[in-house]
């Protein structure tokens, strides 16, 4: 069952985005696959939840499989705030080995409807940005670290500040021993004087050389990630 975690440099640079532009591709190719939201903050886990509109429906109904409890995340935290503060205020502590674990069974619930010749893919997005704290002693990269062997796909806004966020975002993840497998850029807000310039500097300056660029109100780049994701890994198809 080939993962793929979902990873941002910051919030609001459009990992939901790139989430659901990816389930679609790979389900409009015939993969079967899943999608995942097991932690997000600003929704409210009483009376009509799933919220409409909320990121972990968008991603869970993005797949291609019927999916019921993961549209409700696994710690569903009322407010928009960081994650471990969010979970501590309402008297949670948010466990990355229980994400793991919540993210197995989910597989798990749903082979009996993968046909016995084709994998499974798993699309986790994660909440915040890669070091953006789930708890006092974890961060997103623990929790990806906790779901290997997984891709880890790491996306930055394709706008002004991505030089520096993303390369300082690098240099932490190396000091980790942990690099994304691939870098996707996202237009995820409204384009600025440096969108459009940001793949050739950030590949000549040598700090990644992006996958895939997904235009403003276009998704159609992530047919590059998906054609790389698959023929990467051959033997999971």
């Amino acid at each position: 069952m080939p993962r793929v975690v979902v990873l941002g440099c910051g919030t609001g640079v459009g990992k939901t985005r790139l989430s659901v532009a990816l389930l679609r591709q790979l389900r409009e190719s015939g993969h079967h696959c899943m999608g995942l939201k097991p932690i997000e903050s600003g929704v409210d886990p009483g009376h009509g939840f799933p919220a409409r509109g909320s990121d972990a429906q968008a991603v869970a109904n993005a797949g291609s499989l019927p999916m019921t409890s993961s549209r409700h995340p696994l710690y569903a935290l009322r407010e928009p705030i960081s994650p471990h503060l969010a979970a501590r205020r309402q008297n949670e502590e948010i466990s990355v080995e229980a994400v793991r674990d919540w993210v197995m069974s989910s597989e798990q619930a749903v082979t009996p409807l993968v046909s016995s010749d084709r994998a499974l893919w798993t699309v986790i997005e994660s909440a915040g940005g890669v070091f953006s704290p789930l708890s006092a002693v974890a961060t997103n990269f623990d929790l990806a670290r906790a779901l290997e062997p997984a891709i880890w796909v790491l996306v930055a806004a394709d706008a002004l500040g991505v030089l520096h966020e993303l390369s300082a975002t690098l240099q932490a993840m190396r000091a980790r021993h942990r690099m994304p497998d691939h870098v996707v850029l996202s237009c995820a807000r409204p384009p600025d004087a440096s969108t459009g310039s940001n793949t050739h500097e950030l590949t000549t300056l040598g700090i990644a050389t992006p996958t895939a660029v997904l235009a403003r109100d276009d998704d159609s780049g992530v047919g590059e990630l998906v054609r790389r994701l698959l023929a990467e890994t051959p033997s999971q198809r």
